[in-house]
């Protein structure tokens, strides 16, 4: 079960929470448990928790659509154009920048 369930799934035992309000603590803690189908568990180590957490991360990873080399090749190459066209125009305009002020200070001298 990957974490957006897990939310979900703890979003609507709260709500049915809320819901089951009016009821004793006992009466809740036996809907919460038959909600889940389980008892309650105790919590995880830091390093199963961990160890669930990459598994979920390698799960998703394998998921996702890679790029082919084509595509990162044209990628790249749109990226270093379009940095070394903004890096030309911004050196352009300090420039200007720097003339213009230069300017203003030599002439009201």
């Amino acid at each position: 079960m990957n974490r957006e369930m897990r939310r979900l799934q703890e979003r609507e035992e709260r709500r049915k929470k809320k819901d089951e309000a009016k009821g004793s603590r006992a009466q809740r803690k036996a809907a919460q448990i038959q909600a889940r189908g389980t008892a309650p568990a105790e919590r995880k180590s830091f390093f199963n928790r961990l160890r669930d957490y990459l598994h979920e991360v390698r799960q998703e990873l394998r998921k996702v659509t890679w790029p082919t080399r084509e595509q990162m090749v044209a990628f790249t190459t749109v990226t270093v154009i379009t940095s070394a066209a903004l890096t030309a125009v911004i050196f352009g305009l300090d420039v200007v920048a720097k003339e213009a002020v230069i300017w203003l200070v030599e002439r009201r001298n």
